[in-house]
């Protein structure tokens, strides 16, 4: 059993009058401890910048603060002047440059020239400035706008950051931890009323280092401890993020494992030894990937349900059956696989759960109950927690309910309308078939709402193939 050395504190972030931020407490630790990279994103405002500043006063550090879109390297280097004999040069320093400094702040980062942002990366990866190890160097974080944009609507410049560009993603890919901060829509109402009431006062910092050494002191133990699941388990988490395109790179794969058990120690540090370690493993993944930084980040329900994948294949380390059902990207896939190796009903009716709600589409989400809910319905002794969410979505397919809807002969809904009705009377021969019947009502449940942003004739060909997976056809189920 590992000790924490000093007693649990209640946060970081709130103890330095950062309202809101408390989920992010661990992940801010962890780069703390680890002296990995970090990268905070969010619109102006968000407390991004009063953060760090805040932080290196708590670490009684040095800090430079440069404002990466106004920035020259002279201002990172200094002025280069030749030695008496001209056979070298060296550096004028000045009070911002960056030798000695332990902490460097770059703000704006997606602001900065291309040519710069080269050279920033030695300096975040590998702490070194033209060649030079920059010894004293612990902490490089930067800050940055939501990307805009490739083509934004002019109409509405004041949602976008029209200067803030993507990053390289070789830049990007240097930042251990990528964060998306809280805005006011994400503040509690107690935050707000706190942070509007706010007054400066003095603040008990002085344990942050002794927090940032204990959590340090954790990560070689529990990487022994770790080491029998986390590589299977990063390995993976990395195939299936590609399948998801979401590609990694090799550095990336390092820095997931690395954070992993970073996360886990400051969690253990803030909230005690019994915390989960799938639960670090989650939020070091969620806060952990590159593409964040881009115009379109990844959706955090995606990224969950990949972890959980990924988690799962390396709990089932010995189980050859489960890791090929848990290799298999596709949800719907991943439950007639399990189907067809004679998975029990309990572990059935887990995957089936899993399934249905991790499914965005409402559409296929009917359409996969109503196939699921035929093929095992009468063969399987499912669990409530699966049975009962087939029965009440499949139910609207097949005990369909009669309803009246007016429609405006010159709407979307009227068009609609006219490409079902065509449809289904070209069905003329089919009228007494299962299969139509099916596909009839599953087209009318969906009318009008499921067809306004989603192409019926696309929906109807997955619920075919879903159904055909499920080996529904005409017949005995009818």
């Amino acid at each position: 059993m590992i000790e924490t050395t000093i007693p649990l504190r209640q946060g970081i972030t709130g103890t330095l009058g950062i309202l809101g931020w408390d989920h992010l407490d661990a992940v801010l630790l962890a780069s703390l401890a680890t002296e990995a990279p970090l990268l905070l994103i969010g619109p102006h405002g968000t407390a991004k910048s009063l953060l760090v500043e805040r932080m290196a006063e708590a670490l009684n550090t040095e800090m430079r603060h440069y404002n990466a879109a106004l920035l020259n390297y002279d201002d990172l280097v200094g002025i280069p002047l030749p030695n008496k004999e001209g056979t070298n040069l060296f550096f004028v320093k000045t009070p911002s440059t960056i030798w000695g400094t332990g902490f460097v702040f770059f703000d704006e980062i997606s602001r900065c020239r291309a040519d710069l942002q080269n050279k920033l990366f030695p300096i975040i990866h590998e702490r070194r400035v033209i060649g030079i190890k920059l010894d004293e160097l612990k902490h490089r974080w930067a800050a940055m706008n939501p990307p805009a944009p490739e083509n934004p609507d002019i109409t509405q410049t004041g949602e976008y950051y029209l200067g803030s560009e993507p990053l390289d993603p070789a830049l990007t890919d240097r930042f251990s931890f990528v964060i998306p901060v809280p805005n006011w829509g994400d503040l509690t109402k107690e935050d707000r009323m706190a942070l509007v009431a706010w007054e400066a006062k003095d603040q008990d910092e002085s344990d942050l280092i002794e927090m940032i050494s204990a959590c340090a002191a954790l990560i070689p133990e529990l990487e022994s401890r770790f080491s029998p699941w986390l590589s299977d388990y990063v390995v993976s988490l990395m195939d299936l993020l590609e399948q998801a395109q979401l590609a990694q790179s090799p550095r990336r794969a390092r820095m997931l494992a690395r954070s992993v058990v970073a996360v886990h120690a400051a969690r253990m540090i803030l909230e005690g030894e019994d915390v989960d370690a799938e639960d670090s493993a989650e939020l070091a993944l969620i806060y952990g990937i590159p593409q964040t930084a881009t115009e379109v980040p990844p959706s955090q329900v995606k990224l969950i349900a990949l972890h959980k994948q990924a988690w799962e294949m390396a709990q089932y380390l010995e189980d050859e059956n489960w890791r090929q059902v848990m290799s298999e990207y596709d949800m719907a896939q991943r439950v007639a696989l399990a189907d067809q190796l004679g998975f029990d009903d309990e572990d059935m009716s887990r995957l089936i759960t899993q399934t249905i709600g991790t499914e965005n589409s409402d559409s296929r989400q009917v359409g996969l109950a109503v196939a699921m809910f035929l093929a095992f319905s009468k063969r399987r002794n499912l669990e409530p927690s699966a049975y009962e969410p087939l029965a009440q979505l499949s139910s609207h397919v097949l005990a369909p309910r009669t309803f009246s809807y007016d429609v405006d002969t010159n709407s979307q809904d009227a068009t609609i309308w006219k490409e079902i009705k065509e449809w289904i009377e070209t069905q003329f021969g089919r009228q007494n078939s299962f299969i139509f019947r099916l596909q009839r009502n599953y087209l009318l449940h969906g009318f009008p709402v499921m067809w306004r942003s989603q192409d019926w004739k696309d929906a109807l060909s997955i619920f075919n193939d879903d159904l055909k997976l499920f080996g529904i056809e005409d017949g005995e189920n009818s």
